[in-house]
């Protein structure tokens, strides 16, 4: 009974070499993860994005065969050389109005929401001061991408290239104003 009371109790060698290596092993897999991967980010952000203009596309059939330049509505994710990129569909087909690679029609008010913060996906194309009232969308203020390079075209001025959708979401690089697809009634645009 004696030794029982006298014993003292006391971590072993054995038990804190493996919990400084159990330690270790979590630290090393967590601090990675503190910095912030801007690249990443905003590649995953215009995935997103490019995604959600072909649902929009998918989901919003445009076809108008009484409507010459029906194509123009396509929805449409563009780049700009400032750095920004919008998401929109030219609806407002009015007569004279032909948006252009060098002069194109992103108005605010033909721009998509963001589902998830209720603004819009938009960015002047300004290549000045981009204003914006989603931030993300202007990728060299937010996060510090110098460029933005894609095959789907190239534009003039400041529109760098685009990216529109036709009704069941095949992609069309270049400008809305060069690009016809055919509708899902195998008539193509004039």
């Amino acid at each position: 009974m004696r030794r029982l009371a006298l014993r003292k109790f006391a971590f072993t060698m054995l038990e804190l070499v493996f919990v400084i290596v159990v330690i270790g092993i979590i630290s090393a897999l967590v601090i990675p993860r503190m910095d912030r991967d801007n690249k990443f980010e905003a590649a995953t952000q215009v995935l997103n994005h490019i995604k959600y203009t072909q649902h929009l596309a998918m989901t919003d059939d445009i076809y108008d065969d009484t409507q010459a330049n029906w194509y123009f509505a396509r929805w449409q994710i563009e780049f700009y050389n400032c750095g920004g990129y919008s998401v929109h569909s030219n609806s407002d087909l009015t007569a004279g109005s032909t948006p252009s690679v060098s002069a194109p029609n992103a108005a605010k008010n033909e721009s998509a929401f963001d589902p998830q913060t209720k603004k819009r996906l938009w960015v002047s194309s300004g290549c000045a001061t981009p204003a914006t009232e989603f931030p993300q969308m202007n990728l060299a203020a937010y996060y510090d991408v110098a460029s933005i390079s894609t095959n789907a075209g190239t534009g003039t001025g400041c529109l760098s290239n685009s990216i529109s959708f036709d009704n069941i979401g095949r992609p069309y690089g270049g400008s809305a104003s060069t690009s016809k697809a055919k509708s899902k009634r195998g008539v193509e645009g004039k």
